[in-house]
């Protein structure tokens, strides 16, 4: 993936976020996302200032970021083509533990990226820090 411009993160962001909550239903780790509406503990108390989140969850959710448009580019298109339902479904349950894996090889947990996905969708500050953080991962 290329280093792209804050539009283009941000279209990116929402293309990750569509395929991730087209995804969420059969999640394997849906049952293990809190019932309620409390967020994961990311290490701080409340999710206020973004910039008390730490570098290291910055570079961890950047490279589970950049993992996972690798992994929805090079299978969206195997989706898209699926002929039945029990092909769709085949690769669709593929894609969701492939996507689990990325994550969790960054050191975070599917809801924590989901949270962090979720911020970098909405906080300004936030989503440049990830911008810039994956601009450094690429070079």
């Amino acid at each position: 993936m290329q280093w792209m411009t804050r539009q283009g993160f941000i279209g990116a962001i929402a293309a990750c976020w569509g395929l991730l909550m087209l995804l969420v239903p059969g999640l394997a780790w849906a049952d293990d996302a809190p019932t309620s509406t409390t967020t994961p503990d990311l290490g701080i108390s409340e999710i206020t200032d973004s910039g008390a989140i730490s570098s290291e969850k910055v570079s961890q959710f950047a490279n589970a970021y950049i993992g996972i448009v690798d992994l929805i580019s090079g299978r969206s298109e195997e989706l898209q083509q699926a002929e039945t339902a029990e092909e769709y479904n085949q690769l669709e349950q593929e894609l969701e533990a492939a996507a689990i894996e990325i994550i969790q090889q960054t050191g975070l947990t599917p809801p924590e990226y989901l949270q962090l996905l979720t911020l970098a969708d909405t906080d300004t500050e936030f989503s440049e820090r990830v911008a810039t953080q994956i601009q450094d991962i690429e070079e």
